[in-house]
């Protein structure tokens, strides 16, 4: 299993069944890739993607409750309207549409989106909720996760609480993976100029870029290769640029397949789920991902060729434009909800925190205390928070790890 890189080794602080390691613990980040089976070689549903989701709403709806978490975003904005459909082709109970929103966080702020959505899909049932201020990183609700199950991936993943809950023992629809699967494909944009006969000269660096070997692509991504994390030490600089370095070439490939198999076996993405469908199971649910379903992503490549089906508007206008309008699936913007985390018990902590739990071999201390006093902390200081308060909370290690969904 291709899995953490060997120079680093798993964190031991405190209760940690993801075997996440010591520099992952420091930088907030996740690498690697892991072994995933081979799709299947002929096509369970005949079609193209649309009908692969479709065919996986028709199996959810049939069998148990639906609740589709839904942000306005172009994912699960297209996941809520697959299920749709289906429930009203084949008369089927409407899935749920549940939303959470922050007011007062204009960053958060996605309410304009919400709402021209449920209006296109003329959605029925819809919960909106407004969870205020309990999503602290170190609120009850986190911490009582944290006791649970120990260190998880993502580290905010206590966001999609309400969400579970509201699910109960019925499957809880995400849109997760949709950014990497429809997104951040480098060579669509080329290839798709190069189909349009467009910007071709400035197709010849990238496609010879692609095309040269590993190690060579591996140096080239390392020079560009630049941390943000202003907490890092020189040694762990260095080698989560290394890390980053592999994982960019891990993820551009030439040809819309092989990314696709990239994708589906990138350790990140595999954790989220799991993490997400532990939950799910602690409180008697199911979890369903259809964007990172093995039958979805080999329709996908089968449905784009080698040279894929361009950028990611240009890949959700081919999927789902039957579906919803083009203002829709051409958004580009996006909501973030750091603000959202980081409450009263996570900025106390980072006052009274003496340094325990963190490897000084990768972290400057007080570079990263500095870290989590900033206004609005940078993404990756949420993991090393959790890592310090297990470390500090010895009763928070009960031994085995409790309902941890298997990778």
């Amino acid at each position: 299993m291709r899995v953490a890189p060997a120079w680093a080794k798993p964190w031991a602080q405190g209760l940690n069944p993801f075997a996440l390691t010591e520099l992952e613990i420091a930088t907030g980040d996740v690498f690697g890739q892991v072994d995933v089976p081979p799709w299947p070689e002929e096509p369970e549903v005949h079609g193209g993607p649309l009908d692969v989701l479709f065919d996986e709403a028709r199996r959810i709806l049939s069998r148990r409750r639906c609740v589709v978490a839904f942000s306005g975003g172009r994912d699960s904005s297209a996941l809520l309207a697959c299920f749709l459909h289906v429930a009203r082709r084949d008369g089927f109970e409407e899935p749920m549409a549940i939303t959470a929103r922050w007011p007062g966080d204009a960053e958060a702020e996605e309410s304009e989106w919400q709402d021209h959505v449920a209006r296109e899909l003329k959605v029925k049932h819809w919960e909106i909720i407004t969870p205020g201020t309990d999503f602290d990183l170190l609120g009850p609700l986190a911490t009582g996760l944290l006791r649970a199950h120990g260190l998880l991936w993502p580290a905010p993943g206590v966001i999609f609480l309400p969400m579970i809950d509201a699910a109960g023992d019925g499957v809880l629809v995400t849109g997760e993976g949709g950014d990497e699967v429809f997104g951040i494909w480098e060579m669509g944009r080329v290839w798709s100029a190069v189909r349009q006969r467009r910007a071709l000269r400035s197709a010849v660096r990238p496609v010879l870029g692609g095309a040269m070997p590993d190690w060579l692509r591996r140096r080239r991504a390392l020079s560009g290769a630049e941390p943000y994390q202003s907490w890092l030490t020189p040694e762990a600089w260095t080698a989560q640029r290394e890390a980053l370095a592999a994982e960019a070439v891990a993820v551009a490939p030439l040809w819309w397949p092989d990314y696709l198999r990239e994708v589906d076996s990138e350790r990140g993405l595999r954790l989220a789920e799991r993490t997400y469908a532990t939950i799910c199971a602690s409180r008697g649910g199911l979890l369903a991902t259809p964007l990172k379903s093995p039958a979805f992503l080999s329709a996908l490549a089968r449905s784009g060729g080698r040279l894929g089906l361009g950028d990611r508007t240009s890949v959700m206008r081919a999927l789902f434009s039957p579906l919803l309008d083009d203002t829709i699936l051409s958004r580009v913007s996006k909501a973030t909800f750091a603000g959202v985390y980081w409450g009263p018990a996570s900025r106390q902590f980072a006052e009274d925190w003496d340094g325990t739990g963190i490897p000084v071999r990768w972290v400057d201390v007080d570079a990263l205390r500095a870290a989590w006093r900033a206004p609005t902390p940078v993404y990756g200081t949420a993991l090393p928070l959790h890592a310090a308060w297990l470390a500090t909370h010895p009763d928070a290690r009960p031994g085995a790890p409790k309902g941890v969904v298997p990778l």
